[in-house]
């Protein structure tokens, strides 16, 4: 006896007006095999717009974030160097402000500036070259 027929020893034929039941039932398995791969496809492609909006509405709002944030550092950027410029200005002034409590800086200023002398001076101008 050979291996096959061994192993098959368990079979029995099928009754045939259960076969006939079987074959007749098959149109509309096969039906409704189609119509399940049909909802599943229809499924499928609902699940890949929705996640392909969300995945846009994401990429749009870090794309919105990352121009917000590009902005904010120009503005702190340019709000730092004219912080920079107004402490160098500030710091002028304030050696300006105790240069001017001293007279004889006072003096060259009046002299400099206002053309003011002292008593018996006389002042000349020379031309720059």
């Amino acid at each position: 006896m050979s291996t096959y027929n061994r192993r098959q020893s368990h079979k029995q034929h099928v009754n045939p007006e259960i076969q006939s039941i079987i074959r007749n039932s098959e149109p509309a398995n096969m039906q409704a095999k189609r119509h399940y791969q049909k909802a599943h496809a229809n499924r499928e492609k609902r699940i890949l717009f929705f996640g392909a909006i969300f995945a846009t509405i994401f990429a749009v709002q870090l794309l919105i974030s990352q121009v917000r944030l590009h902005t904010a550092n120009a503005m702190l950027t340019s709000a730092q160097s004219r912080l920079i410029a107004t402490k160098k200005t500030n710091s002028k002034l304030k050696s300006d402000t105790k240069r001017l409590e001293d007279p004889t800086y006072l003096q060259q200023i009046l002299r400099d500036k206002y053309g003011y002398t002292k008593q018996g001076e006389i002042i000349y101008n020379l031309p720059n070259e």
